[in-house]
């Protein structure tokens, strides 16, 4: 039973098919290491986890290890990457889960090392590498007694090596540029590797507006998160067909008439111009609905824009229904997705709110149920 309130639906035939059109624009030796972080961005994580293994996905990571964690004990098995920072109490504590840990930079690859000697253990982990982005990740310019420090060491096994475009959603020269200039560093780095006679592992590079714009970056894996979701991941050529997967849906809690210079919400930032129809509606900012598209933004109702009026509070907002017929209580509302032959999808509701998509779902609280469909 769907309770009403405020939920999203999750089409798992969308997804499926946008993987599906993924593979089918790859070279055929590369893999794919979906990127499931933040409960795959609102999406679910588990879920459509288990169908990317349906379609032969085997590879995973995330940001965290309490996300590794949850995963496995919700039964997957398969390889798990954390993207992000680890510390000697998570090596302990994973190490029975067989998850692969990143070494963020040389000081925590040495770090890790001398944890394994003190517990006789062997971790598994893969080098991320700073190509230009100086957020995380070990000095591309390490010098040969410190690659072999990490790569020649019987305390780790190898997995792979990576690292990550900053500017490869954007046309602009200097930052294409900037693009082939990481993937020079990184294969610089590669290559410093082989030639010590080491082995680097498993090499990815791209994530999702890479893979769009530079199908000439090949390397074993590719990092797909935002783009099997259905929407545009900055700007991006090389586009194949892709549907959204979530739409996000409330209800009309009341509906009220109002008279002429009559306020709404707190503050009445909004006053009634004449008398108007007022829907209630069962959404607010404490299930992630932007705060900033007070007075600003729309919902659709019946197939028709409702505005938003007033301000928008924790858990409610208002709309301004006057010239739609027969509201009333218990009317579906749509947040994202289509009704009638209109739409909103996440890329305009970001627009709307200046800010990015990203920021959109993943501020979707927890109690906005998911339900996945088809």
């Amino acid at each position: 039973m769907i309770l009403k309130r405020c939920y999203r639906e999750i089409s798992k035939s969308n997804f499926r098919d946008n993987l599906k059109g993924l593979k089918n624009i790859l070279p055929e030796q590369t893999n794919i290491i979906g990127i499931i972080k933040t409960d795959y961005y609102g999406h679910g994580a588990y879920q459509l986890a288990k169908i990317m293994q349906e379609e032969g996905v085997k590879d995973f990571a995330v940001a965290s290890l309490a996300e590794a964690i949850e995963l496995r004990k919700l039964g997957l098995e398969d390889s798990i990457l954390i993207l992000g920072y680890s510390s000697k109490e998570q090596w302990f504590i994973a190490n029975n889960y067989n998850f692969v840990f990143s070494i963020v930079d040389y000081d925590h690859g040495v770090e890790m090392i001398e944890y394994c000697k003190e517990n006789d253990i062997q971790l598994k982990v893969e080098i991320k590498v700073d190509t230009g982005m100086n957020r995380i990740g070990v000095n591309a310019n390490l010098t040969e007694k410190q690659i072999k420090t990490i790569y020649d060491n019987p305390y780790l096994k190898i997995n792979g090596t990576y690292s990550h475009l900053c500017r490869s959603d954007s046309f602009e020269e200097s930052d294409r540029q900037f693009t082939y200039k990481q993937k020079e560093i990184f294969d610089m780095f590669l290559n410093k590797i082989k030639k010590l006679g080491l082995k680097t592992g498993r090499t990815h590079l791209c994530a999702s507006a890479g893979i769009l714009n530079y199908p000439d970056f090949i390397y074993d894996y590719v990092r797909p998160g935002f783009m099997l979701l259905g929407f545009d991941v900055g700007a991006v050529i090389n586009k194949y067909k892709r549907k959204p997967v979530m739409t996000w849906k409330s209800q009309v809690e009341m509906v009220k008439t109002i008279k002429a210079n009559e306020g709404v919400s707190y503050g009445h930032i909004y006053v009634s111009d004449k008398e108007r129809k007022i829907a209630s509606l069962s959404v607010g900012y404490g299930d992630g609905y932007p705060r900033r598209l007070s007075n600003k933004g729309y919902v659709l109702i019946k197939g028709q824009k409702a505005n938003i009026v007033g301000r928008i509070c924790m858990d409610q907002m208002m709309v301004d229904v006057t010239d739609i017929e027969n509201v009333k209580a218990g009317d579906e509302v749509i947040l994202i997705g289509k009704s009638g032959n209109l739409k909103i999808d996440l890329n305009e509701l970001a627009d709307l709110s200046e800010t990015i998509v990203d920021e959109i779902v993943c501020n979707i609280n927890v109690r906005v149920e998911k339900y996945f469909v088809d």
